[in-house]
């Protein structure tokens, strides 16, 4: 009975030992993946760059990656369809749109090359929706224009209070127009013809930032706002039908199906359509809730075009991926924007977050609380479904260093459109010209001391005796000065630390990655450094 007994219990014990190492064999595997203490994936380091910072030859684009090669930058960004609608690769399709000076230099297909072959990725940039008012797009098609309420083009609007708008905004919704014609072609033929390891979105989005509430307003889209939220019916038109109040608060009748359009739509002009569409009822009697349908009508088209823009290059060649640049908030761009860039999971493998000092408020200590935590919220916005690259813009973090001088210049050119009789217009214009320059002048001198003694006697000319005696020479002297001087600023003018404590704020999110703004911005403000040392 000992021996029985024994027995069983060296046969349990084997039994126990053989369940535990079987068990542990299953569970190796699924350990082995993410084993407790394994560090994360290395942190991706992109760089939206520009035409010209690689030039147009072999030599340059070479020099150029292998500066990026030292910055540990993983991803170009390149920008090959600019916001004039100048294109940068050899295109059979749209010879007609290729920039001027570049038509005999592939771009594309030089850096694709030079950055493969040192380990780095490239993303071919194209800037979507703007296209340039002497561009290709807009010159054989203007009926592609988004339209205001006027039936005008992004040209008659004003950035600020005197700078004219430079660009056309082509309609997004319209078909056959602008995206089934020129711009989904584009992505289609950079994905056949070059080894890119991403198509990357710009622009993809409604003219907001500028006019959120004024485009598109077009033929097209004043048809399609209310056949796309179904807001009257297209077959026994004649028919009418009028809310039925079952319930006690008029909105909840919504479902009674009313016919929401005014009886008078077809005769209603451009401005009176969206009017209505902005400002009026889906129920009468209820709230002025009519721009829903605005809203939702344009982040469809923008998602529309997204997902297209992804089935379409997949199928060409499945491992080409797609990037995104994006407003910081996906809510509030959806409304302003209509880019509602959360609802793009399916389409978008990378998104890069504007997260721009230029999108907030308050002083630097603040923004970098809120990098920070925007970009935690972006990541719980995409459900940590797809990376999310920090955008950092280097030229905004230095608001406090920079603001004397863009004062100085926006002032000196509307100094410049006065006349000479408007001796009150120039007296303000030459104050402020003074202040400004007195708020930066010691930094000028600490840093660019052989500027400040050529800049200090034309300040002093053009402010003197309240700016009436300032000649357009020397207006004309200063402002050429002072651009020379932004173009390549002295080592030091701008603290590296900003630049420093700006990706340590969004490292503290946990990113997958860092997008830096941009390459042609490093070079001007002398900050390749930063990179180099944060980035290795």
């Amino acid at each position: 009975m000992k021996f029985l007994g024994d027995y069983l219990s060296h046969r349990l014990f084997f039994i126990y030992i053989l369940a535990a190492l079987l068990a542990l064999g299953l569970a190796m595997p699924i350990a082995a993946d993410q084993p407790a203490g394994t560090p994360q994936k290395k942190e991706v380091h992109a760089l939206w760059s520009h035409p010209m910072d690689v030039q147009k030859n072999v030599e340059s684009v070479r020099a150029f990656v292998a500066k990026c090669k030292r910055a540990h930058i993983d991803t170009i960004v390149m920008d090959v369809k600019d916001s004039d609608g100048g294109i940068y690769w050899k295109s059979k399709r749209f010879p007609q749109a290729i920039a001027k000076g570049w038509e005999n230099f592939d771009l594309l297909g030089n850096l694709v090359r030079e950055a493969h072959a040192v380990g780095i990725k490239v993303d071919a940039w194209l800037v979507d929706f703007s296209e340039g008012a002497n561009g290709a797009a807009f010159r054989e098609h203007p009926e592609w224009a988004e339209l205001n309420p006027d039936g005008e083009t992004m040209l008659s609007e004003k950035l600020g209070k005197t700078r004219s708008y430079p660009y056309v905004w082509m309609c997004p919704a319209r078909r056959p127009g602008y995206v089934d014609q020129w711009l989904l072609p584009m992505f289609e033929e950079i994905a056949a013809n070059y080894d890119v390891d991403s198509v990357h979105h710009d622009y993809v989005r409604y003219p907001g930032d500028v006019a959120p509430d004024s485009y598109c307003f077009c033929d097209y889209c004043l048809k399609h706002i209310p056949r796309y939220a179904m807001l009257s019916y297209e077959s026994l038109p004649e028919e009418r039908y009028r809310v039925n109040p079952a319930q006690p608060r008029i909105e909840a009748n919504w479902w009674s199906d009313p016919t929401m359009l005014p009886a008078d739509w077809d005769k209603m002009d451009r401005r009176e359509k969206a009017n209505f569409i902005l400002n009026g009822r889906t129920i009468p009697g209820g709230p002025p809730d009519m721009r829903y349908f605005f809203y939702d009508y344009r982040a469809h088209q923008i998602e529309t075009f997204v997902r297209e823009v992804a089935q379409n290059v997949k199928r060409i060649n499945p491992k080409i991926q797609t990037s995104a640049a994006v407003f910081k908030n996906p809510i509030l761009s959806g409304r302003f924007l209509g880019q509602h860039w959360d609802q793009w999971i399916p389409w978008i493998d990378v998104y890069m977050p504007m997260t721009y000092r230029s999108h907030f408020a308050g002083s630097f200590d603040s923004y970098l609380a809120h990098l920070t935590e925007m970009t935690e919220r972006q990541m719980e916005w995409v459900r940590d479904q797809r990376p999310i690259y920090a955008g950092i813009a280097s030229t905004y973090l230095y608001r406090e260093e920079l603001k004397p001088w863009d004062d100085i210049r926006d002032r000196l050119n509307e100094f410049q459109a006065l006349p000479a009789s408007d001796t009150k217009g120039r007296a303000e214009k030459a104050q402020i010209i003074k202040t400004a320059y007195e708020t930066g002048k010691s930094r000028l001198a600490q840093h660019a001391p052989q500027v400040e003694r050529e800049v200090t006697p034309l300040i002093n000319a053009v402010t003197a005796n309240d700016g009436r005696n300032a000649t357009p020479e020397a207006l004309a002297e200063l402002s050429r000065k002072l651009a020379v001087f932004r173009a390549d600023l002295p080592a030091g003018f701008l603290p590296p630390e900003k630049l420093r404590l700006s990706i340590e704020a969004a490292r503290k999110a946990n990113p997958q990655g860092i997008a830096i703004f941009a390459a042609s911005s490093l070079t001007r403000e002398k900050l390749w450094g930063v990179l180099e040392e944060e980035f290795k």
